[in-house]
């Protein structure tokens, strides 16, 4: 059932009161609807230059128009990017990298029922575009990052990032793309945790943030999402939280002046709420996590940077 036929979950929260970003030049993915269209339309209004790297250029279009009519000052543009193309992500940071980018929102995910999808590189469809294309994003636009004044990363969890793992098998098919979804978000809390920790050791002054929107509608309940009677109930006891509520937490990530490691709703078991600190994931406390995921991601994607 199209999220489009749902009746739209109502928002809850007050909106979050930002600080004021002229100047600074943020690139966000996945903002096409959902979590990030409702990010980037806050950061609009918070007077951010925005860089929206989507799939379908045309989609990218009328998101920005959308953005406009809500702020008609916003500096908005488009570009294309594939993130499940090692080349597609390698050519939108040449173009885009070409200015030093302040803040990099990793947003763009997507879930499927088919474990056999793969990406144009042959990887675990979930794995390619949820994590490793990512990965190769964020590399690529390192240098830009680093050339910005307090630059920061934002990459996307979720509540299943609990369920996953980072083992020697990460990045492989899985017969169970609940499993390839999982480690893939889990992929992206750990990929925060390590940008951090190697961007601190050597000074580049990057932050990393990964975040979480809790349990949210949006359009990945049109693939892999519960049923609609579960969906319904969610709803009824205020567990089921509507994209703009869900992107607080991202917005807290990107721009908190000192933010914690991970952000996610603190109400209804990190479900719902106002966002807030969250607990990391087990998998991204297991020794030597971070450390095999930097290596299986350098060795899959052939992309290698040092923080």
């Amino acid at each position: 059932m199209p999220v489009a036929t749902r009746r739209p979950v109502p928002c809850r929260l007050p909106p979050l009161q930002l600080p004021d970003l002229a100047g600074r030049r943020i690139v966000i993915t996945g903002a096409t609807s959902g979590i990030g269209l409702e990010s980037a339309i806050a950061l609009a209004q918070a007077r951010a230059a925005l860089v929206l790297g989507v799939r379908d250029v045309a989609k990218g279009e009328a998101a920005a128009d959308r953005i406009r009519e809500r702020v008609p000052s916003a500096r908005v543009a488009v570009e294309q990017i594939e993130l499940g193309s090692l080349a597609s992500v390698a050519d939108f940071a040449l173009r885009v990298g070409s200015s030093p980018v302040d803040v990099l929102i990793s947003n763009a995910g997507l879930s499927t029922a088919d474990a056999s999808a793969r990406t144009e590189d042959g990887f675990d469809l979930q794995i390619g575009v949820n994590y490793l294309g990512s990965f190769a994003l964020v590399a690529g636009l390192w240098p830009a990052l680093v050339a910005a004044q307090n630059p920061r990363v934002v990459t996307l969890g979720s509540l299943m990032a609990h369920r996953g793992r980072i083992d020697p098998d990460f990045g492989r098919p899985r017969k169970s793309t609940y499993r390839s979804y999982s480690d893939s978000k889990l992929g992206q809390v750990v990929l925060a945790m390590e940008l951090r920790r190697r961007s601190r050791a050597s000074g580049t002054g990057v932050e990393a943030v990964a975040a979480h929107p809790g349990w949210s509608q949006t359009a990945i309940f049109d693939t892999a999402g519960p049923p609609a009677v579960v969906e319904t109930i969610g709803n009824f006891i205020g567990a089921l939280q509507s994209p703009a509520d869900g992107a607080q937490p991202v917005l807290l990530a990107a721009t908190a002046p000192r933010p914690s490691m991970y952000y996610g709703p603190t109400r209804r078991f990190a479900a719902a709420g106002p966002a807030g600190p969250s607990a990391l994931p087990k998998g991204a406390r297991t020794a030597g996590a971070a450390e095999r995921l930097w290596r299986l991601s350098t060795e899959l994607t052939g992309v290698e940077f040092e923080p």
